[in-house]
């Protein structure tokens, strides 16, 4: 058993041998990596991620459209 290697150590052999120009495009897929969850989030789970907001949009959707600010009102230009 002398003779087994880690896996830490197995990949480190292998970035040894990269070039820096590779190293770089690995950090980079790794921070795209990292953050693609966040770039990608949809719209519900970025909505539902701020407190209130759920309960927010479903009043918005019961208020009748008789009690509804005109959109002239809020925005003349349009």
């Amino acid at each position: 058993m002398e003779n087994t290697i880690t896996i830490q150590e197995a990949v480190k052999k292998e970035i040894d041998t990269l070039s820096t120009e590779a190293l770089y495009a690995v950090r980079d897929f790794l921070l795209f990596q990292k953050y693609r969850d966040i770039l990608e989030m949809d719209d519900t789970a970025y909505l539902n991620s701020i407190p209130g907001m759920a309960a927010s949009i479903i009043d918005g959707i019961n208020t009748p459209l008789s009690e509804c600010t005109s959109l002239s009102d809020v925005w003349p230009d349009v």
